[in-house]
């Protein structure tokens, strides 16, 4: 079932979502609960909750065929995979090539009409083609990444697969039709980040 207001305070403290690095962009102090002196911050749960409810309706302005979701990191590839194959979007998993959104000759040409990225850092190539094509990014930020450029931060730890999954099985769930939320319900998020589900 979906997270109760306690259920998803805990799944943001079990998946980690709200830790932060040591080193904070100026950029992300608005989202910074706590800083623990040279360990890590702590992130606004609220905050995260909120730009994560903001990202979806704003993502729900475009048909699902033009949202791209670009990540590099491993460990998240399941959580990916299960958000892809529910909100039906395209995908760039693993290296992005230069030029993929501005080449049309690229095998995996992409045209979407708004970016969303899991690392500005690791996804800046993907980040630099979307401005030539003057189209919106979304970001999942952590508190040492560079924002340059993204339209909408969604704040937390994007270091970790299961704090991706996390943010989209919530991002899903807000961008969700009823049967696509039902879908959702069915599922635990633990499945959703740890294995293909057959949505």
């Amino acid at each position: 079932m979906m997270l109760k207001k306690t259920d998803k305070l805990e799944a943001y403290k079990k998946y980690g979502t709200r830790i932060g690095t040591k080193s904070v962009n100026t950029a992300l102090e608005r989202f910074v609960f706590k800083k623990i002196a040279n360990k890590f911050t702590i992130l606004n749960i609220k905050l995260i909750d909120d730009r994560i409810k903001l990202a979806a309706k704003s993502l729900n302005n475009y048909n699902r065929k033009d949202i791209l979701l670009v990540c590099t990191l491993d460990s998240a590839y399941y959580a990916i995979y299960n958000f892809a194959k529910l909100m039906k979007v395209s995908v760039n998993f693993g290296r992005y090539l230069a030029g993929s959104l501005t080449n049309i000759n690229y095998k995996n040409f992409f045209e979407p009409k708004v970016l969303i990225v899991t690392d500005p850092n690791a996804n800046r190539r993907a980040i630099n083609d979307a401005k030539r094509i003057n189209i919106p990014i979304i970001g999942i930020c952590d508190t040492d990444n560079r924002v340059s450029f993204i339209d909408l931060i969604i704040p937390g730890n994007n270091k970790s697969g299961n704090s991706i999954g996390l943010i989209l099985y919530l991002l899903a769930y807000e961008m969700g039709t009823k049967s696509e939320k039902e879908k959702l319900e069915s599922v635990e998020i633990d499945d959703f980040i740890s294995k293909e589900l057959d949505f």
